[in-house]
């Protein structure tokens, strides 16, 4: 047998080499799996913006029937959201909302409501 002095060390350096790639792989996917969970979040959170902007925008529709349409902005703890609504005719009313979450995600719908049943009949999700 040869004399294998000195062999140890680089064997050593690439192994240990090859398992910091490995930890610094994972940590990526850790960091990347996070940002995914957050934009969940955001996500859900711009989505129940949306469906409380929906039911305030039906109740005050209900509330002032005489009114022929009316714009503001409801304030809610996880953000906030832009109305704008307007009777078609006597039995529609056409509303359009623009939902933002505190964390930055934005949503937009179109809707259509029938009058006084407060029914939906139609829902467009616009591009924003």
């Amino acid at each position: 047998m040869r004399n294998q002095s000195g062999m140890i060390f680089p064997i050593t350096v690439v192994v240990s080499f090859f398992f910091l790639l490995a930890f610094s792989h994972v940590l990526e996917l850790y960091q990347v799996e996070m940002e995914s969970i957050a934009y969940e979040q955001q996500s859900y959170e711009v989505d129940s913006i949306m469906q409380m902007a929906v039911f305030d925008v039906k109740k005050q529709i209900a509330s002032f029937p005489d009114l022929q349409g009316n714009e503001g902005v409801f304030v809610y703890p996880i953000g906030k959201a832009n109305y704008k609504w307007e009777k078609i005719d006597e039995t529609k009313v056409k509303a359009l909302i623009f939902a933002r979450s505190d964390g930055g995600i934005r949503y937009s719908a179109t809707f259509i409501v029938l009058f006084p049943s407060l029914d939906i009949i139609e829902w467009t999700e616009n591009n924003s």
